[in-house]
């Protein structure tokens, strides 16, 4: 009998050990933990000439939203111009469409297409659209269950760029912000869509930040960063946070002093908050800010650790890799940069390569960054000692490439987007 028990539960380790080894769903945008960053999975460390293999590519209409992907497939939400949004549903391995959904969208805006990424579990996708359509998809019967529009709903006025909301699910909530004169964040019950909570108003401009998900000192919390307007100055900025879980105010920091962000803040552990921006005090400059959370008594304290002009992201955020950031500055020079949690950059000027607006995640240790103007993807060995490229591909020929979106890794394959297709990349070693 000790022995069968023994068995068994050798056994069973080993079934856990290999499921939690195996579980690289990407199901969100920036990952599984929402930090660009995967682990529990290994890829290939040194590619050939060519690159790694392309498993296949899907047609796109133009846009920038990323997909992501859960149990083998991957989620999308694409559009056709001018008329409408489509939730895609493409099988992982083979690249073929299981199903798509369509529903009426009018209108276009400049740089047309979507903005966001699904997320998705077992049993639902949830989008939003450019154009505010915020959708929970059934993914057995592939179609809606619930859906909201956050223009109307929440009293805000379609701006310039649009909707840019990739949902953040915490416990039995999905959150996004409307941004709207009815609320800034809100929460909807995430099966039956009816309102949970919702924030006040935020004091800025509506802009394409999506929220972050932290949790310091025991609070869940859900981060939302509101820009100034330069043509108003009723239009303040700020950084806030509220209770995942009942929508209270917790604590505001106003020293980002952006006007158009849309890179959101990085979790670096349980006190630690990082920003990074190329929308500056009036200008395209950069700056990157660390801030410490802590609680004293009933209320959040909210500390500025550093605060640098140094370097800045405008659109996506940095990956930290063993108490270092790398982030693709997007101020002069333009380069791949590391920086200490000081805020100290560790590499000479124009040692690294500009990477435009691309964007980068760190996967088995490894950086995998995207030149936002060709699409080639860079395969880096993050180091403070410099920049070490491992291998370079590239998988768009076309001049309308244009790659800004978020990447999305599961399972070895990487897959990526430009205006006119998405690719899925082979990243796994030849020998496996």
């Amino acid at each position: 009998m000790t022995k069968i028990k023994g068995a068994f539960l050798l056994l069973l380790v080993s079934l856990l050990f290999h499921g939690c080894v195996q579980h690289t769903n990407w199901n969100q945008y920036l990952g599984p933990h929402r930090n660009a960053t995967i682990t529990g999975t290994e890829i290939s460390e040194s590619w050939t000439e060519n690159g790694p293999e392309e498993l296949w590519s899907f047609p796109l209409g133009e846009g920038y939203g990323a997909a992501s992907i859960f149990d083998n497939e991957v989620f999308i939400l694409d559009r056709k111009k001018g008329e409408s949004d489509i939730l895609r549903c493409i099988d992982l391995e083979s690249g073929e469409e299981n199903w798509n959904y369509t529903y009426e969208a009018k209108g276009e805006l400049p740089f047309p297409g979507s903005r966001a990424v699904p997320t998705v579990d077992k049993k639902y996708v949830w989008s939003v659209g450019p154009h505010g359509h915020f959708y929970c998809f059934d993914r057995k019967t592939h179609l809606p269950i619930w859906n909201h529009n956050l223009l109307e709903e929440f009293e805000r006025e379609l701006s310039t760029w649009g909707v840019s909301q990739s949902p953040v699910i915490h416990k039995n909530l999905v959150i996004v912000a409307p941004h709207g004169e009815k609320a800034g964040v809100v929460a909807f019950n995430k099966i039956s869509g009816e309102l949970v909570w919702k924030s006040r108003p935020l004091t800025g401009p509506n802009f394409h930040v999506s929220l972050t998900l932290a949790n310091f000192d025991g609070t869940d919390q859900v981060i939302m960063i509101s820009p100034y307007d330069r043509s108003d100055s009723t239009k303040t900025q700020e950084v806030v946070a509220f209770d995942a879980n009942s929508g209270e105010e917790l604590w505001k920091y106003e020293g980002l002093r952006s006007f158009g962000t849309i890179t959101p803040a990085t979790v670096i552990d349980d006190h630690r908050l990082f920003f990074t921006d190329c929308s500056y005090n009036d200008k395209y400059d950069p700056v990157s800010i660390m801030l410490e959370i802590t609680k004293e008594g009933d209320d959040f304290k909210v500390k500025e650790l550093f605060l640098t002009e140094a370097a800045g992201s405008k659109i996506h955020p940095a990956v930290l890799f063993e108490n270092h950031l790398y982030l693709n500055h997007t101020g002069n020079p333009r380069q791949m940069v590391c920086m200490t949690l000081n805020g100290e950059l560790v590499w000479e000027k124009d040692s690294a390569p500009d990477f435009d607006l691309g964007a980068l995640i760190l996967v088995d240790g490894f950086i995998l960054n995207q030149n936002g103007k060709n699409g080639d993807i860079h395969l880096i060995e993050p180091s403070p000692e410099g920049y070490k490229e491992v291998g370079k591909a590239s998988f768009f020929g076309s001049e309308k490439t244009q790659a800004w979106a978020p990447l999305a890794y599961s399972q070895g394959k990487l897959v990526i987007r430009n205006l006119e297709k998405m690719v899925c990349i082979d990243l796994q070693d030849p020998g496996e």
